[in-house]
């Protein structure tokens, strides 16, 4: 007699492997953004201690952009928009460099008083970890968009401390 797997044995299955994978991602994603704000921290307190710093952001800026260009390309400009474009035109491969390259431009930027945000850079951190996780365990095309968006949402809750509204 052949046994025949029902449609709700696969959905659930499917259910039960999406929660895990989501769930991985979120703590290495969680992870990696609380690294980025405590350094982003440390950061603006060693810069605030000197009375003119700012007027080193010109010099600043131009290290970022040159940091950006020489290593990862990809990590220039606020983050959102390279995240989606990596989804729909590359099927959600980044490189991993993207992630510590993004962490210390956005610091430096951050640091000398550049006016940037937090939200781009760590779900452009997210969405880098979450590829490389994929990259890892060789996961397939379509998976890998999945687990690279759940990587931008990670990044996005926790900088704004919204797991819930992240996870969903």
């Amino acid at each position: 007699m052949k046994k025949r797997i029902s449609e709700e044995t696969v959905l659930f299955f499917s259910v039960i492997k999406w929660f895990i994978l989501a769930s991985i991602i979120g703590i290495l994603v969680g992870f990696g953004t609380v690294v980025f704000l405590k350094l982003l921290t440390m950061g603006i307190k060693a810069t605030g201690r000197f009375k003119y710093y700012y007027l080193l952001l010109p010099i600043i800026i131009c290290l970022s952009a040159l940091i950006s260009r020489v290593f990862a390309p990809e990590a220039e400009g606020h983050g959102t928009e390279k995240v989606i474009e990596a989804v729909h035109k590359r099927n959600g491969k980044i490189d991993l460099i993207v992630v510590p390259v993004k962490l210390i431009t956005t610091i430096l930027t951050l640091s000398f008083g550049g006016s940037a945000g937090k939200e781009g850079p760590c779900a452009q951190i997210g969405a880098g970890l979450a590829s490389g996780f994929a990259d890892i365990f060789r996961l397939k095309d379509s998976d890998r968009k999945k687990i690279v968006i759940c990587g931008i949402s990670a990044g996005f809750a926790s900088v704004f401390g919204t797991p819930v509204a992240g996870a969903l």
